[in-house]
């Protein structure tokens, strides 16, 4: 074999080798075993109470829609997450409802919010149903490619968050995943290991309102970007390579 017929082979084979990636760089949890672990109650009683800067969705609803349409400024619906209408809670942790004027609600469960706004509410009007929910969303950017997730209920884990994202995630750095948060005024950078069963652990578990998520693409995802220096030079020298090969054959 001659030696521009090695170099052709090698060049070709680069590729290959940058595309392979470590199973456990791109699995999840790969150190969990089959087990049965006791969830914490007061972490996830946390997650689920409101802060400053949440938003609010609360709808009030009677037997006499007419008579509550003014406690209903943004709408009846159950709230949507792709808008950003609804209450947003202030630095002092307080909204403005109708009638009621301010109302503190920092630091409570939408549960309890609902029952007070009842309660006072109660004075006025009777056969109230209230409802109030949090509207929020995370931003997950895998790569070159971003999505945005509504959270749809109380709480939305990472896991939760990985698999309703809409990027591609298949080829990417599992083990060196970025969080940021802003929380009280500040902001918080973490990074976590989702190849790991100490994910569990993490105060980053359970996503907040406004988190993005950051996953690094592999190195083969790299190595084989439009950007990449090193894919341009393999082409040209795959593209040297094979006329070398057909001019030796003349």
């Amino acid at each position: 074999m001659s030696i521009f017929k090695r170099y052709f082979i090698l060049i070709c084979l680069i590729p290959a080798i940058f595309a392979c990636n470590a199973p456990k760089k791109t699995q999840f949890f790969n150190d969990l075993t089959p087990t049965v672990q006791s969830m914490d109650s007061q972490r996830l009683a946390s997650i689920s109470r409101v802060a400053p800067s949440d938003r609010l969705n609360i709808v009030v609803s009677s037997t006499e829609p007419s008579l509550t349409a003014y406690l209903n400024p943004f709408g009846t619906s159950s709230g949507s997450n792709n808008s950003v209408t609804g209450y947003l809670v202030s630095p002092e942790g307080q909204i403005e409802f109708p009638l009621l004027g301010k109302m503190f609600v920092s630091g409570q469960t939408t549960t309890q919010i609902a029952d007070s706004i009842k309660n006072k509410l109660s004075f006025f009007y009777k056969d109230l149903f209230v409802h109030v929910n949090l509207i929020g969303r995370v931003y997950v950017i895998s790569g070159n490619e971003g999505s945005v997730i509504p959270l749809q209920n109380e709480r939305l884990t990472i896991l939760e968050a990985m698999a309703q994202t809409t990027s591609k995630i298949e080829n990417t750095q599992k083990n060196d995943v970025w969080i940021i948060r802003e929380d009280s005024g500040r902001r918080a950078y973490a990074k976590i290991d989702l190849t790991s069963k100490r994910l569990f652990e993490s105060p980053f578990f359970y996503l907040k309102s406004n988190d993005f998520i950051y996953l690094k693409p592999s190195n083969s995802n790299w190595f084989m970007s439009n950007n990449s220096p090193f894919r341009f030079a393999i082409t040209i020298l795959g593209t040297i390579s094979a006329i070398i090969v057909l001019i030796t054959r003349l």
